[in-house]
């Protein structure tokens, strides 16, 4: 195509077909295909080589102009999604385009065991291909594990499947303000370990992202003009995604500076084609989560929206625990997910209604306690937090088998909810009879005092459905505790405002994952009406006027919308402890 002719698609993103991607997936779910009976290693293979002969840094640039189309097409089907979708409901493929988030990052991890140069150019339509078909492979495998109508079904299935689809359920802010939580009290130790801070690592992805931004504005739109299909880019297309995302070194440097501490956060977070080595399936540590900069030669790739955010909440991780501050390290490290807990809390209790590192005697020995709420006269609730991450067995669902999934949640979910079970039941027991809190006052209980007490676990990091739905099948406890992690507690907080519509979605949430172990037979076996987003449940009890509607609903992505807005509130208000 002639660089000067005028755009074939004038009318941008409007001759794109939203769906295309989906009605591929399911025509390759159908089998009728040479990949249908080939094996995951087969198909890597298969992607590999296509890689290798399409040339890496073409790959890269392609992902990048799948990804500006799709969201292209995701502003465009903003101004209909309200008329179109007034439920908020499940998004349709139409509404919710092109290859899963999760999917992409696979491929990008992928590509970056190679270091090839183009020698016969290659359809980004043919490594689509591969990709979706390696998801419907774990899909096939993944079938022939349990049946469907088994009580560990959905949690066996679907820990593998987010990790092929869908990013975390929490906000890219959300991640940055747990990185600064986080990784602050350890400052002294990140200059000596890897020559930046935290309060560095903030500064320079703000700057980053106030000159990517603009950088980027428009271009999915220009993309789009010269993009036949989601799945199939001119090459104009490709050279105008190439020249605005790839840049020198000497532009970070200007858009940062040129000081040894920038020079050190841009080396530790840069990974170069061939050298991600053994990465091979989802669940294995996708180069991306360590580093975002992709370089080669001279020049970096700007990273794909939110990857730094995510990357910059757990990569640091790995520089401590590997340390020679490891010990006090692991001692100390889950003490940001407490201090944001209360944080959260405080936006709808008062000071005096929370009490936070209390500590008691039982069986002979000093306990200690996370967080205790007692507010006027209703319910009282018991919280303990967890910072438990999920392993890689875990999270490989059916190929790592059901004993990791349950080891997990035990150690996590389990573990939480034996501590806040243990003060309600010695207290309504008589054992226990008063705590000391961290000021140094005692506070008397009453067998009474604890009698309708809720028992509230929240993790710090997103178990999916394991803490929507499924722990209650995994986990033999009474009563069912409510769980969420802290991203979640952020918004509803956020949303619900007051202690008494907090506690009484608690109370609600609560008794759906109580109903929902009822056994086949009964109107909630397998239902819809579970999802594995906690905010898509806030988003249906606030619709339903503050409750939620009997009978099953699919409500898979009804929170996305309420999400950003809950986020955007607290930005503008400047609850967020880091400065963006």
């Amino acid at each position: 195509m002639d660089v000067n002719e005028d755009p074939p698609f004038v009318n941008s993103p409007e001759h794109l077909d939203p769906s295309e991607v989906h009605r591929r997936d399911e025509k390759l779910q159908r089998g009728n295909h040479s990949l249908a009976h080939s094996d995951h290693d087969e198909i890597l293979s298969s992607l590999l080589q296509t890689i290798r002969t399409n040339g890496t840094r073409r790959t890269l640039t392609q992902f990048y102009v799948h990804n500006l189309l799709r969201m292209s097409l995701l502003r465009h089907g903003d101004q209909s999604r309200a008329p179109s979708n007034p439920t908020g409901l499940e998004l349709s493929p139409e509404q919710d385009p092109g290859l899963p988030p999760r999917l992409v990052q696979f491929g990008v991890g992928i590509t970056l065991q190679t270091d090839t140069e183009t020698t016969d150019p290659q359809s980004f339509e043919q490594i689509a291909t591969y990709l979706l078909e390696l998801k419907n492979w774990y899909a096939r495998q993944g079938s022939s594990h349990l049946p469907l109508d088994s009580p560990m079904a959905d949690p066996y299935f679907g820990m593998v499947w987010r990790e092929l689809t869908t990013l975390r359920h929490a906000d890219g802010f959300q991640m940055l303000e747990k990185a600064y939580r986080a990784y602050k009290p350890w400052e002294q130790e990140m200059e000596e370990l890897l020559g930046f801070s935290i309060e560095d690592a903030v500064y320079y992805t703000r700057e980053l992202t106030d000159w990517i931004t603009p950088r980027l504005e428009g271009q999915d739109t220009e993309v789009a003009r010269w993009s036949p299909s989601l799945l199939d880019f001119s090459q104009k297309a490709i050279d105008l995604t190439d020249e605005a995302v790839w840049v020198p070194d000497e532009t970070l440097v200007d858009w940062c500076d040129d000081s040894p501490r920038f020079q050190n956060f841009l080396e530790r977070l840069t990974v170069e084609p061939g050298t991600a080595s053994g990465f091979r399936t989802p669940v294995d540590v996708n180069p991306l989560e360590r580093a975002p900069f992709i370089r080669t030669g001279d020049e970096y790739l700007l990273p794909l929206p939110r990857t730094v955010l995510y990357a910059l909440a757990n990569t640091f991780y790995y520089d401590l625990i590997g340390s020679e501050y490891q010990g006090e390290f692991q001692l100390r490290f889950g003490d940001w997910l407490e201090e944001w807990t209360e944080d959260c809390l405080l936006k709808v209790f008062s000071e005096d209604d929370i009490i936070r590192n209390y500590t008691y005697e039982y069986d002979g020995e000093e306990v200690e306690g996370d967080i205790l709420i007692l507010h006027d006269d209703d319910e009282p609730v018991v919280i303990e937090c967890k910072g438990k991450k999920l392993r890689a067995e875990t999270r490989k669902g059916n190929f790592g088998g059901i004993d990791p999934i349950k080891e997990d949640t035990e150690r996590g979910i389990g573990d939480a909810y034996h501590q806040a079970d243990r003060l309600v039941t010695g207290v309504q027991s008589g054992q226990i009879t008063e705590i000391d809190t961290s000021d140094g006052t005692t506070i008397c209980l009453e067998p009474s005092t604890l009698e309708d007490a809720h028992r509230w676990l929240v993790l710090g990091e997103s178990y999916g459905s394991i803490a929507t739905r499924d722990f209650a099948k995994i986990l033999d406890i009474t009563p069912v505790p409510y769980v969420c992690d802290i991203y979640d507690l952020q918004v509803l907080v956020e949303v619900l405002e007051s202690p008494e519509r907090l506690l009484h979605y608690v109370q609600q949430r609560t008794r759906q994952t109580t109903v929902q172990l009822r056994r086949p037979g009964t109107q909630y076996a397998n239902s819809k009406t579970f999802s594995s987003d906690e905010i898509d449940y806030l988003a249906v009890y606030k619709r339903n006027g503050w409750e939620f509607p009997p009978g099953a609903r699919r409500i898979t992505g009804a929170g996305d919308n309420l999400r950003e807005d809950a986020i955007d509130s607290i930005m503008d208000s400047g609850e967020f402890q880091f400065t963006f």
